[in-house]
C-alpha cells in the first residue's frame, strides 16, 4: 500500500498514508483482558518448549547416527 502511495503523491504522501492505516489500526485494538493475556502466554510457552523439544530430538539424532564427537 504505502508502495503505491509513494509512486503517486511522493515521499510524504506515502508516510502520511502509512501512519493513517496504524492510526486505523490502533483504534480497532483493545488491551487484552488478564485470562486471554494467561491463555496467550500458555500457548507461547507451550509452542517454544515444542519447538525446542523437536529441535533436541533431530539434534540428538543427527549425533548418534553420525557417530557424535
Amino acid at each position: 500500500m504505502a508502495a503505491r502511495a509513494a509512486e503517486e503523491g511522493g515521499l510524504v504522501y506515502a508516510i502520511k498514508s502509512t501512519l493513517h492505516e496504524w492510526r486505523l489500526v490502533l483504534q480497532r485494538v483493545r488491551r487484552p483482558d488478564m485470562d486471554e493475556y494467561k491463555q496467550a502466554s500458555k500457548i507461547i510457552w507451550l509452542s517454544i518448549l515444542l519447538v525446542g523439544g523437536v529441535a533436541y530430538v533431530i539434534h540428538l539424532t543427527a549425533y548418534l547416527i553420525l557417530g557424535g564427537g
